[in-house]
């Protein structure tokens, strides 16, 4: 049982469960639209690109956790195997750079975004009255940041590899774009319950912390209803 349990905390706290699910949301973009699985290259690198974003994110975040926040067993895990963690993301970012030369211009240039995102989550990059902020510290936009760049890279990044870039304006392309970042926005709200204390004592506004929990919750329910109304539109065509 104490191999099971370690193996579990290893694909989690490692963040490779995460990049797997990416991974997976990445190649359900093709199997929609052309009944296959997709660019084994392309693939590759979404799960490379996430290990990379949420090690980054994980290890830059560290020195500015409250320390309530540090306490929790994933932070631990981190701290533990800081070698590891540390060698994960260096590979990560070196897969990434080799498999964007398998990569045509326009997944490139589609790339840009979401790594602003990506890295503006973490960065403090945007000069305010009150300091330096990073794109999660805006407002309640947290889970708007997210899900646009989840959604961008598993619908974009696989249509924009085998074709151009008007493609992505067709319906088809835009529906499941939707659809991914509708199921990801609510599929975030509860990371963002969870963390409620931890965002109140970093003054970071997101939606539970503005609007309360239990109209969050019915606002997500909501989402749902879309999602799956758009995923039988699409399904109905």
């Amino acid at each position: 049982m104490k191999i099971f349990t370690a193996i579990f905390r290893f694909i989690v706290y490692s963040n490779i469960y995460i990049a797997l699910c990416v991974v997976c949301f990445t190649a359900k973009t093709s199997l929609l639209l052309y009944g296959n699985n997709g660019s084994i290259y392309v693939n590759i690198l979404v799960f490379f690109a996430t290990l990379f974003l949420y090690g980054f994110h994980r290890v830059y975040h560290r020195n500015r956790m409250v320390p309530e926040e540090l306490e929790k067993e994933r932070h631990h895990w981190a701290d533990e195997h800081k070698i590891f963690y540390y060698a994960e993301i260096g590979i990560a970012f070196t897969a990434c750079a080799v498999l964007m030369f398998f990569m045509p211009l326009r997944v490139w240039l589609l790339f840009i975004p979401p790594a602003i995102l990506g890295l503006g989550y973490s960065v403090h990059f945007i000069k305010t009255g009150d300091g330096w902020k990073r794109l999660r510290d805006i407002s309640w936009l947290k889970i708007v940041w997210i899900s646009l760049a989840y959604a961008w890279i598993t619908t974009f990044i696989p249509v924009a590899y085998f074709l151009p870039v008007h493609e992505l304006l067709k319906p088809d392309v835009v529906l499941i774009f939707a659809r991914s970042f509708l199921f990801i926005f609510v599929l975030v709200i509860p990371f963002d319950i969870r963390e409620m204390s931890y965002d109140l004592k970093n003054g970071i506004k997101t939606l539970p912390v503005i609007l309360g929990v239990d109209f969050v919750l019915r606002r997500a329910m909501l989402l749902l209803i879309a999602f799956t109304l758009l995923v039988l539109l699409q399904w109905q065509n």
